[in-house]
């Protein structure tokens, strides 16, 4: 994979949501970006892990789990197929995605229905990436296959994706990295943590010379919703190296504040919109798309006084935003 190849990702990644950010206007709020650039879609609620940084387990028995039903389905992809500025969709929301045993007839239904306009970005723990799912991702033509794997080692990997096979997972990327899948850029995961520091190079090394996309980032508390982040996950500030502090102050900077209002649906399977993917304990919920359609939601007074705050970085105002580590610590 070429050098250019790694760092295209990354840039179209934060580069696309400063764009939008930048589209905010003081008075006509999101006029010149009138729906999410992003449409993230929980079609399942369930997972199989009880990852340590992962809110999840703490929440999984709190809300409702199921699946979309077909009729909400199509009301969400009717909406976003006559709309120019829904650019990606991620059919993930957390939870696992693979688990919905209908998801790539969902994804072929977004792609046939925008007529390709629309990027398609798969993120996965990879325990489920058997020969039949290679060949569903070869046959959508899925843009991106991201597999979350946050460990080079067999060792940290236990610490942290607890109850996921490593052998399993590894025999999965193995098996993507092996197929013919001219229309998929594969992405390996790893969200920089206490438990894997040591192995941020190794990882990014070992992968990228096995013709793999690498993208790190750091981990955050999901809004507050992480018991002992401070103890446990975060890093300890005086073991963060000098530049990546700098890096920080930089991105920080470049981007201005926290983008996701601005570019982002986050649809759960019952309809919910809410304002931040990060938002486990559902500290805001905007709508729901059964009342409402994704646009009278997402240019909704509430949302309009979210983006107001947050480019003042007035986050202490929102409920949301208040505990987050995102905007106290950054995101790289």
């Amino acid at each position: 994979m070429s050098r250019l190849a790694q760092i295209a990702y990354p840039l179209r990644f934060y580069g696309s949501l400063r764009r939008v950010t930048r589209m905010h206007d003081r008075e006509r709020d999101m006029a010149d970006h009138p729906f999410p650039r992003v449409v993230q879609l929980q079609t399942i609620n369930a997972c199989q892990a009880a990852c340590t940084m992962c809110p999840y387990p703490l929440f999984k028995d709190t809300f409702q789990r199921g699946r979309m039903d077909d009729g909400l389905f199509e009301k969400v992809l009717d909406e976003i197929a006559d709309r120019p500025e829904a650019a990606v969709f991620v059919p993930m929301l957390q939870n696992e995605p693979l688990l919905d045993r209908r998801l790539f007839d969902r994804i072929a239904a977004v792609k046939a229905r925008t007529g390709g306009r629309m990027e398609i970005e798969l993120v996965t723990n990879g325990a489920l990436l058997t020969d039949e799912v290679v060949d569903r991702i070869r046959e959508t033509r899925l843009d991106y296959l991201d597999v979350s794997l946050d460990a080079l080692s067999r060792e940290t990997y236990e610490r942290i994706r607890i109850g996921l096979d490593y052998d399993d997972v590894i025999a999965g990327v193995e098996r993507v990295l092996a197929a013919t899948l001219p229309y998929t850029t594969v992405v390996l995961r790893m969200v920089r943590q206490r438990d894997n520091a040591d192995e941020v190079a190794a990882f990014t090394k070992h992968w990228r010379e096995r013709g793999a996309v690498v993208f790190t980032h750091t981990v955050n508390n999901r809004v507050g919703s992480v018991p002992g982040y401070d103890e446990r996950i975060r890093i300890p500030e005086r073991e963060i190296p000098v530049l990546q502090k700098a890096g920080r102050r930089v991105f920080r900077q470049w981007m201005g504040c926290c983008p996701v209002p601005f570019a982002s649906a986050n649809i759960l399977h019952n309809g919910d919109v809410l304002m931040c993917v990060q938002d486990w304990a559902r500290k805001e919920v905007m709508g729901n798309v059964r009342d409402a359609t994704i646009a009278e939601i997402w240019n909704g007074p509430r949302m309009r006084e979210i983006r107001s705050l947050i480019l003042d970085r007035r986050y202490e105002e929102i409920p949301t935003c208040r505990d987050c580590s995102l905007w106290k610590d950054g995101w790289v």
